[in-house]
């Protein structure tokens, strides 16, 4: 909807592969694709200089021989191998070197999650990650539903009968966490610390991963250094104090060549404790030493943030110099690791080692620098994806930060937001934590974006729980009366009626405090929606007439609002009125640019002329409905439309046409066609 100045106030529903539709209500816009997206490709690039496991990689071909030799057609689910060893052995990097050798072998795409990043105080929202690997497969958002169940069980059906699927789970703890992301068919590579031995009785192999054997190691160090650069006994003796782990061998590595004419022999003196293997930390602080101090010093204030991952541009905020170097620098050291292009994450034992270094001081700036960053790239991605609308502001003086990404297109933005949430939750906690009151309330506001689009319910409504309390602390009745909305629409979208109710209770006391119209209209829009959900349309009805009144002056705001209580009016039996109120809204938006609008109106008009005994109408504005939604590629609108138009339509030649049609929206959305009956 528009205020006074003409401002656009929309959201953004949908996942996004080609061109964006705006279309929808106060807080709901969908955005639509218009083409089929790639086949996925999501595993890491392995990282050069990948030696030996010729044990590994022969356990996970004759895996997947077994599974290809069980057929198209074989029972048992998928290729089930847990990759199990001591963090920095190598697991991650050997699923990724397999992956990146087969890639013919696997058409129909590879998938991957790493389960660290979205564990939040030791639990994962599967569901969450469900619906990201189905959206991956190209299932449409808007038949991804809210409940876990229901998301684990439109991720499974996108996995049956793609048997070249790869799934890499990275970081897994528990055995209940990889069953309930398990496809119907292809392969799956799991990577954990722990056996997950109950894993067998799904049909799992476990492939132990140790450490490198002399001739890998070997093997590994040869591939930097020549042999007049180092004798056999040099040699032998590097390879004793890493104890056999590729993550310190490829550390030590990095001293041996930064420059300063170490020569193996000072390495290994400078390494070795008494004759033992030297630890990790004990080879990570030796080569963090030989750094300049600005890369040291970003070590640390990379180590103070607190989220599992980070995006190239934060680390160049963290006020260090000539940090792309530095950065470059510590993943070349496999300190940091890139997991896309402008994407970095910590291995754990290094992460862990990362945290203890910074001060006070350090701690306190990496969190500052990193919230700053998260407030800007939070408002970067909604103004991206929304472009303009009703926005509260602060009073807070914008702090400047040095970099920010590229992102210009809706589903590149949302797209880097998915990737980097945990992260900038995290950074939103501290902010909370630090009581940045007003900065975690906007953070909020702009992140309706991304959570309205890619539905992460449990992040949602976390980060809003710490918006609303935000808000109240900051004295803003208005951002609170808005993150009280906003966490009672994913209350909602997930059917927790009562509880939704119950987080509305706080509105009737902050609208005396709050002028603005816009927001009275955003509430009484989403008291509606409540009221219709739970069998209540009279009610319905006049929230809907409260909030097209509060978009007096925005001829689309007003129409979306009576396309809302029409469908209120339809529920209380009074098709002719709900007619009058859809003829309105028509009216008030013409025009391609409202096309998406025009197929959810004629939906409703079909249904509406359907009530009111105008069959032959009905039949003419569901057919035009569909037909329109399908050019668009709003799927869940043509197959609503279409079943419609299914009961209504008794000649079977076209009977059989709006069949095919139906057919049609379900490839559309990513879903398989239910097997045949019997």
């Amino acid at each position: 909807m528009s205020g006074g100045d003409g401002r656009v106030h929309n959201q953004s529903s949908g996942t996004v592969f080609g061109a964006q539709v705006q279309a929808g209500v106060i807080e709901a816009l969908t955005v639509v694709h218009a083409q089929r997206p790639p086949v996925p490709r999501d595993v890491p690039a392995p990282a050069h200089g990948f030696v030996n496991r010729a044990a590994e990689l022969a356990a996970l071909d004759a895996a997947w021989e077994a599974a290809r030799a069980r057929g198209p057609e074989g029972a048992g689910g998928p290729a089930l191998l847990v990759l199990t060893g001591d963090g920095g052995i190598g697991k991650s990097a050997l699923s990724y070197q397999w992956a990146a050798r087969h890639v013919e072998r696997f058409p129909d795409g590879q998938l991957y999650v790493d389960l660290a990043q979205e564990r939040r105080g030791g639990a994962v929202d599967l569901g969450t990650v469900a619906a990201y690997l189905a959206r991956r497969l190209g299932v449409g958002a808007d038949f991804v539903p809210a409940d876990p169940a229901g998301r684990a069980a439109v991720y499974r059906s996108a996995t049956a009968g793609r048997h070249g699927l790869l799934l890499v789970v990275d970081n897994a703890e528990h055995a209940a966490e990889v069953r309930a992301l398990l496809p119907r068919h292809g392969m799956v590579l799991v990577t954990s610390r722990r056996p997950l031995g109950t894993l067998r009785m799904d049909g799992a192999r476990p492939v132990p991963v140790g450490e490198l054997d002399t001739a890998a190691c070997r093997e590994l160090v040869r591939s930097w250094l020549d042999e007049s650069e180092v004798s056999d006994a040099a040699l032998g003796g590097l390879l004793r104090v890493c104890g056999g782990r590729p993550l310190t061998l490829w550390t030590v590595g990095e001293r041996l060549l930064d420059g300063s004419g170490a020569g193996v022999e000072r390495v290994v003196a400078e390494l070795a404790r008494e004759g033992e293997a030297v630890t990790m930390r004990h080879a990570f602080d030796r080569v963090l030493a030989s750094f300049p101090p600005a890369t040291r010093r970003l070590y640390r204030l990379l180590g103070a943030l607190p989220g599992p991952t980070f995006p190239r541009e934060l680390a160049l905020s963290l006020g260090v110099d000539d940090a792309s170097a530095g950065l470059d620098a510590l993943e070349a050291a496999r300190l940091v690791t890139r997991r896309a292009p402008g994407h970095y994450a910590f291995h754990d034992e290094v992460r862990a080692h990362a945290a203890t270094l910074p001060d006070e001081a350090e701690r306190a700036a990496a969190r500052e620098a990193g919230s700053a960053f998260a407030w800007a790239v939070c408002e970067l991605v909604d103004r991206a994806v929304l472009g303009e609308r009703l926005r509260l502001t602060g009073d807070e003086p914008r702090p400047e930060v040095a970099a920010l990404p590229e992102l210009s297109a809706p589903g590149e933005a949302l797209d880097w937001m998915e990737r980097e949430h945990a992260g900038v939750l995290a950074l939103l906690r501290a902010a909370a934590e630090d009581g940045r009151h007003e900065r975690v309330w906007l953070m909020c506001q702009a992140l309706w974006a991304y959570y309205h689009s890619r539905k992460p319910y449990g992040d949602w409504i976390e980060s809003h729980r710490l918006g609303v309390v935000a808000a109240r602390w900051a004295g803003r009745p208005d951002a609170e009366l808005r993150m009280v909305n906003q966490l009672a629409r994913a209350r909602v979208e997930l059917r927790e009626y009562a509880a939704a109710e119950e987080t509305l209770e706080p509105a009737e006391a902050l609208l005396a405090a709050v002028p603005q119209r816009q927001l009275r209209g955003v509430l009484h829009e989403t008291r509606g929606v409540l009221a219709r959900a739970v069998g209540r349309p009279a009610e319905a009805a006049e929230h809907f007439r409260a909030a097209k009144d509060a978009n007096a002056g925005d001829e689309r705001g007003m129409a979306v609002q009576g396309y809302q209580l029409a469908g209120a009016l339809l529920d209380l039996g009074r098709p002719e009125a709900a007619l009058a109120e859809l003829d309105e809204a028509l009216a008030r938006v013409p025009g391609e640019r409202n096309a998406a609008l025009h197929a959810r109106i004629g939906l409703v008009r079909g249904e509406a002329l359907r009530a009111a005994g105008r069959t032959a109408e009905a039949v003419a504005a569901l057919d035009a409905s569909a037909a329109l939604a399908e050019r668009l590629g709003l799927w869940a609108k043509a197959r609503a439309a279409l079943l419609v138009l299914a009961e209504l339509t008794r000649e079977p030649e076209a009977a059989a046409r709006v069949a095919e049609r139906l057919a049609e929206a379900d490839r559309g959305a990513g879903v398989p066609p239910a097997p045949p009956a019997g």
